[in-house]
């Protein structure tokens, strides 16, 4: 090999692969060469039909064993390997011997058969007295014939010789491929294409890559042997090379790369060729390293109810309230500017200062005049109280006199549902759909609403009391304008009915958003919707949709941080549609009837899931779930936000019992930068 330059032996492959190409080899084809080089003939000259013995030891012998008859006649053939002379000779039939020999499953197993034939004296099943040369010459040209040629063969072999040199001149007979092979060949097609030299010679770079690519060949046949053929098994990372040989190139050679497809110029392959999945060592540590590089620390906001309720997922506070109304679209519970805490127990109504911790007895209902279901502490007068009861009876009290200062009677006798403050403005839902307004200075109400066609269960003012928004027991969402008069009427509703398909309670407007109206509904809908008031065309669907499968009993925006919270009742799993999940039948339909019947399978079944009885929060815009942690053992009646934005209380019929929740953080007021404006006085 010393006679020849690395540059004479590409020379001399190319002109090899260009004249097996055309067909018509010009060199004269010596015939003991041309019979040695031909791996059937080779076969043909071996005297004795002895078989090859493969002991357990050493272990290279089972791994040659499970692939020697594949190899069998290609390794008659690779001694002519050992000498680079030869390709001077008869470059056509080397070339075929090049692609016999560099399979992957000949270069992973003949090493293994030299080793075991060589340790246990079997070395004339090889034809050759000097193995060692002959695996180092196997290695050599393999490692340049994958340069030139693009690779003669994929995984396993899969390749069958094509070029003329293969063909045996016998009676025009065909001799058999010289390896065998067990699947069809799947080689890059050759583009034809100008491979002329660009530049002059004086600027060509020379190439220089034979010592390297068998000092790295070497230094990577361990990992090669042990893991086989690197799988290019993964996504979105840069693809290693079938042969991962370091290729040194320069311009010229990778124009001559790019013609015969050994260059690619996609960096990223968003695809997967192979049927296994990725077992290799090394690209497990190459895929690791990477995901770390990309991988983003998460960061939680200090205002955050992960920082806060997801740390803990405890309460903080409880407390006791026998005879809590069972209802769960009614409001026992309401939390004042003042930090007091109010709840309805039966007839009674009582507070607690969370300052002092003092409780206070405000007043007890007479007999004949039912029972509570509805208190609200007012927000410009936080010593002002309201009740409603059942019998349409609304009461204003005055806690730091413990006096009654006002009382409404409704003459419908109907029950209150919710009720909200504007100033000093009460808006009052019934049970008949009815709306009424109440002036804390006017013993008398100031407007009615008719609109709605059942009991109002939500209301609630805007912060800014530019907007009134309403529910009711079917479903349908009401926006009333109040900036065109102080006295509200049907005609002031703005734009037109947003409809649920199931009972709406829960209703809360965005602090930092005005223009966004948070609703959720009950059973059998059990989603949370978010409005638009100013971009959501009329009678079109909610701008985000929350799917649960679990009664919505409040809604609560935090103040301080772009989240959503929101208690639950019970869960369950779907049947049918969203709205056919419990359809409209007549009244009149019979128990054993098939309507009714129908009916009942129709009906969505009870289940339990983590959002059950749970006090949720969720994040805003992306509507994920930040943290969810179970509040009761019940479902949750009501909830109320304290004071400085942070706290929430939650109440639970079931229990007759309050919890204070630690949910969100308030932001560290960052320090002012002192201006030059503050330094100077204009006189």
């Amino acid at each position: 090999m010393a006679p020849y330059t690395p540059l004479a032996l590409l020379l001399a492959l190319f002109s090899s692969l260009v004249l097996s190409a055309l067909g018509s080899p010009f060199l004269p084809v010596p015939t003991q060469l041309a019979q040695l080089t031909r791996p059937g003939a080779v076969v043909a000259r071996r005297q004795d039909d002895a078989q090859p013995v493969f002991p357990e030891q050493p272990p290279s012998c089972p791994i040659c064993a499970q692939n020697f008859g594949s190899i069998d006649s290609c390794a008659q053939a690779a001694p002519v390997l050992a000498n680079f002379s030869m390709i001077i000779f008869n470059p056509g039939a080397f070339i075929d011997v090049i692609k016999c020999a560099c399979a992957d499953t000949f270069q992973s197993a003949y090493p293994q058969c030299v080793d075991c034939f060589t340790q246990t004296n079997q070395t004339q099943f090889l034809n050759s007295d000097n193995l060692p040369s002959v695996v180092e010459g196997l290695r050599n040209v393999c490692a340049l014939e994958s340069t030139l040629l693009g690779g003669a063969a994929t995984a396993d072999g899969e390749f069958t010789p094509t070029s003329s040199g293969s063909v045996a001149r016998n009676g025009g007979q065909k001799a058999r491929p010289s390896c065998a092979t067990p699947a069809p060949s799947r080689k890059r097609a050759w583009v034809p294409g100008s491979v002329t030299n660009m530049y002059s010679a004086a600027k060509r770079r020379r190439m220089s890559f034979a010592d390297d690519v068998d000092r790295d060949f070497r230094a990577r046949t361990p990992e090669l042997e042990a893991g086989g053929k690197v799988n290019v098994a993964d996504r979105f990372i840069s693809a290693p090379k079938d042969m991962i040989i370091p290729l040194q190139t320069t311009p010229r050679t990778q124009r001559i790369a790019k013609v015969f497809g050994l260059a690619d110029e996609r960096v990223l392959k968003y695809t997967d060729t192979n049927l296994e999945p990725s077992t290799n060592s090394f690209l497990g540590r190459h895929r690791f390293n990477y995901y770390q590089l990309l991988k983003k620390p998460h960061k939680v906001a200090p205002t955050s109810a992960e920082a806060h309720l997801g740390a803990r997922k405890q309460f903080i506070l409880a407390l006791d309230g026998p005879g809590i109304p069972s209802d769960l679209f009614a409001y026992p519970i309401s939390w004042s500017a003042r930090n007091s805490i109010a709840v309805a127990c039966g007839k009674d109504v009582y507070y607690q200062n969370l300052d002092t911790r003092a409780i206070s007895h405000l007043f007890k209902l007479p007999p004949n005049r039912g029972k509570l279901i509805t208190i609200e502490w007012s927000q410009k007068e936080p010593n002002l109280l309201t009740a409603g009861t059942s019998s349409g009876d609304i009461q204003l009290w005055d806690t730091d006199a413990t006096a009654q200062v006002r009382r409404w009677q409704e003459e419908a006798l109907v029950d209150v549902g919710g009720m909200s403050w504007c100033d000093r403005v009460l808006a009052v839902g019934l049970g008949d759909g009815m709306i009424t307004l109440y002036d804390t200075r006017s013993p008398h109400p100031i407007g009615r609403i008719e609109s709605h066609k059942d009991k109002v269960h939500g209301l609630r003012w805007r912060h800014d009391g530019n907007y009134l928004a309403s529910s009711d027991q079917q479903g349908v969402v009401q926006i009333w304008d109040a900036r065109a008069s102080k006295s509200l009427s049907a005609n002031d509703r703005w734009r037109s009915k947003m409809k649920h398909n199931a009972p709406v309670k829960a209703l809360a407007w965005c602090p930092w958003k005005p223009e966004l109206l948070a609703t959720g509904t009950m059973y059998p809908d059990g989603k949370i919707r978010i409005w638009n008031i100013n971009t959501t065309p009329a009678a079109a669907p909610a701008t985000q949709l929350i799917t649960l499968n679990t009664s919505v009993t409040s809604l609560l925006w935090s103040p301080h941080s772009k989240e959503l919270l929101s208690t639950h009742g019970m869960s369950w799993q779907p049947r049918a549609g969203a709205s056919e999940s419990c359809p409209d039948f007549p009244h009149d339909v019979g128990p054993n009837s098939r309507a009714r019947r129908a009916r009942d399978r129709e009906r969505p079944m009870s289940v339990k899931t983590p959002l059950t009885n749970s006090l949720t929060v969720h994040a805003y815009p992306s509507l994920r779930r930040v943290v969810s942690v179970p509040a009761h053992t019940g479902a949750v009646g009501h909830s109320c936000l304290g004071p400085d934005g942070t706290k929430v209380f939650t109440i639970c019929p079931v229990e007759e019992a309050m919890k204070m929740w630690q949910v969100w953080g308030v932001a560290e007021a960052g320090q002012r930068r002192e201006s030059v404006f503050d330094k100077c006085t204009i006189r």
